[in-house]
């Protein structure tokens, strides 16, 4: 527990210094007198340390911002205390009733419809459940919304959750997926128990793209091996885009031989979001959020097969400044590949799937897939 005392006078440090006190539930009472007494940036990051905090005396400070400025998504978005979540609940869910109500008569500017999502993320209490269950129950008018251009010539076929969640052919059958991909950023960010639960709960009642939070839980939560036994046969059902989709998520993290630069984490297979997005010169609420995961290599022997087979469109993945072949699945399977494949069996087959996937598949050159996977996997 820090005392006031002990943070540093000004600057970056004591900016940080405040933010790492919300690791913490001691430090609530100093955070909260943090927020009444700082002011700007050190405000902010109090506020922001707080939000992950149980503390009730909080619960208005929360209730206000969400009526507020970007409904306090640069403050709560990153967040999953039920303190927050209660208070903030009820407000979106209006919120969204509202939204779908406007969008079911004309085209919708979603930047609030965003935000609604963003504080979704990783929040877990029983009013926030609700929000999911109504999002799911209202799956068909969000897969059939418009929205207004947000530019010069915009056509408005593309589509966002996220900055980093993005597809370019905003179809109802690729809108009906956002309630679901939401509930699964949520289980990479805090897969509590209670989220878990609804996974498999929505999945029972209406199925089809709540395969795609279900599938990600167990990755989180359940041996590698009891993971494929269960779910690899539902790759030769109609069912498997749904875990190609949640696979979009994940990405091996490796680094080049001799890299000089700092790295994130060590190297390894994680589960990724970047979240929130961006207005120039206005907001900035984005962030990322990774947990490390482990999959057996049995799906890469899987997911190498056919190679000249017509492969499925995967939209919903999760990209560090957008993807370089939007809706690619040979873009997905690499991401999952770490750089020095060890197995000589796994390289070799790869090594051919990526030569006759490289041939089919005509992209100009600039598409970096496939000169990736020739460095990885080309002949030696």
């Amino acid at each position: 527990m820090m005392t006031l005392e002990q943070l540093p006078p000004k600057g970056v440090k004591r900016e940080q210094a405040i933010l790492e006190l919300g690791k913490d539930e001691a430090n609530a009472e100093l955070l909260f007198q943090l927020v009444n007494t700082e002011k700007g940036k050190y405000k902010t990051a109090a506020q922001k340390a707080l939000a992950h905090l149980e503390y009730a005396p909080a619960a208005p400070l929360w209730a206000k911002l969400v009526k507020g400025k970007w409904m306090g998504s640069n403050i709560m978005s990153d967040a999953c205390s039920d303190c927050v979540s209660e208070q903030i609940a009820p407000v979106i869910l209006k919120t969204l009733s509202k939204l779908l109500d406007e969008g079911d008569t004309k085209p919708l500017d979603i930047e609030q419809l965003n935000f609604c999502f963003h504080l979704m993320l990783g929040k877990a209490s029983p009013k926030m459940l609700e929000v999911y269950r109504f999002l799911a129950e209202n799956t068909q008018r969000i897969a059939q919304l418009k929205r207004t251009p947000v530019y010069s010539d915009d056509d408005c076929t593309s589509w966002w959750i996220t900055d980093g969640l993005r597809i370019w052919d905003a179809t109802p059958k690729e809108k009906e997926k956002i309630p679901a991909v939401v509930l699964t950023a949520s289980l990479i960010r805090n897969p509590d128990e209670r989220l878990q639960a609804l996974a498999d709960e929505l999945n029972e009642r209406y199925g089809g793209n709540w395969l795609m939070p279900v599938f990600m839980k167990a990755i989180i939560t359940q041996p590698k091996e009891q993971v494929y036994e269960t779910y690899s046969p539902l790759l030769d059902t109609p069912q498997k885009g749904y875990l190609f989709h949640a696979l979009g998520m994940l990405h091996y993290r490796c680094y080049p031989e001799g890299w000089t630069y700092e790295r994130l984490g060590p190297d390894g297979m994680i589960a990724l979001i970047f979240w929130g997005n961006y207005s120039y010169g206005t907001y900035d609420t984005r962030f990322m959020i990774e947990r490390y995961v482990d999959l057996d290599e049995r799906w890469l022997f899987d997911l190498a097969k056919d190679p000249e087979g017509r492969k499925p469109t995967v939209t919903w993945q999760t990209y560090n400044r957008s993807g370089v072949l939007y809706g690619s699945y040979d873009e997905m399977f690499i991401s999952l590949l770490p750089r020095k494949v060890e197995n000589p069996e796994l390289k070799s087959i790869l090594r051919d799937y990526f030569r006759i996937r490289s041939e089919k598949v005509k992209v100009e050159e600039s598409i970096a897939v496939y000169k990736d996977a020739a460095e990885r996997f080309g002949d030696e």
